[in-house]
């Protein structure tokens, strides 16, 4: 009767052992096959909506930078202060992002200066200053804003870039699921832009195309993940634009 029951413990041993072996395996497998599943179809929830600091601060950022456009263009003090003061009060990190470009175009040179825009507090004051024409009143005020020591804590991302004339710049950038997304891009004003966002699944998530080169969407993605984000210039000469993003 021992045994017996000996003879049984040493078949089930191994036995044992084999499933001890293969059910951690199994259980990894089963756990990579359903974060496969969870990433199908669109990468966004509808249902959601929101906003965060990060969000909001490249949203400000972004006006920012349509202030300071407006204020080169008209020569306005006033509004490259502003510019300079949110800019403080946001913080900006800049980001070097790699693209391809689709399509091209010969001749999309344009005339003017084709340096890029130099947008930092810096440079924005000392214009405004020049804009100011001798009032003291402007030039106190870009002075004040000079002075100050405070600095965002959510440094937006800006990547500073040129899409040519009929040509497409194409990224991909992941975003964090679970909390909103926000991405623009703020152009020179020189062509109509128009603004594309994918999932990585190939489904389009947004999409901004009015008639100018100031082009935002928002979203809440499912899961964390890359989006092809695509740049696309309908106009004959190069578009210098910022790409702002949580």
């Amino acid at each position: 009767m021992l045994r017996n029951k000996l003879v049984g413990i040493a078949l089930a041993a191994p036995l044992a052992f084999a499933i001890g072996a293969v059910g951690p395996a199994y259980g990894a497998e089963k756990k990579e096959e359903a974060k496969a599943e969870a990433k199908k179809g669109k990468n966004v929830d509808a249902a959601k909506r929101g906003t965060t600091p990060q969000t909001e601060a490249a949203a400000m950022a972004r006006l920012a930078d349509q202030l300071a456009r407006y204020g080169d263009k008209n020569k306005d003090a006033l509004a490259m202060i502003e510019a300079a003061k949110i800019f403080n009060e946001v913080g900006v990190r800049d980001e070097k992002r790699e693209k391809k470009t689709e399509g091209a175009a010969a001749g999309d040179a344009k005339e003017g200066a084709s340096k890029t825009r130099d947008q930092s507090v810096t440079a924005l004051l000392a214009r405004a200053r020049e804009y100011a024409g001798g009032r003291k009143d402007l030039i106190a005020l870009a002075d004040e804003a000079a002075k100050s020591t405070k600095r965002g804590a959510y440094n937006p991302v800006r990547h500073i870039d040129r899409v040519r004339g009929r040509a497409t710049d194409v990224y991909t950038v992941t975003f964090r699921g679970g909390e909103p997304a926000f991405l623009a891009i703020s152009g020179d004003g020189d062509t109509d832009l128009d603004l594309f966002v994918y999932d990585q699944n190939g489904n389009l998530i947004c999409s901004s195309n009015s008639s100018g080169d100031d082009e935002a969407c928002r979203w809440y993605p499912r899961w964390t993940g890359p989006f092809v984000i695509r740049v696309r210039n309908l106009g004959s000469v190069y578009n210098e634009y910022r790409m702002w993003s949580n």
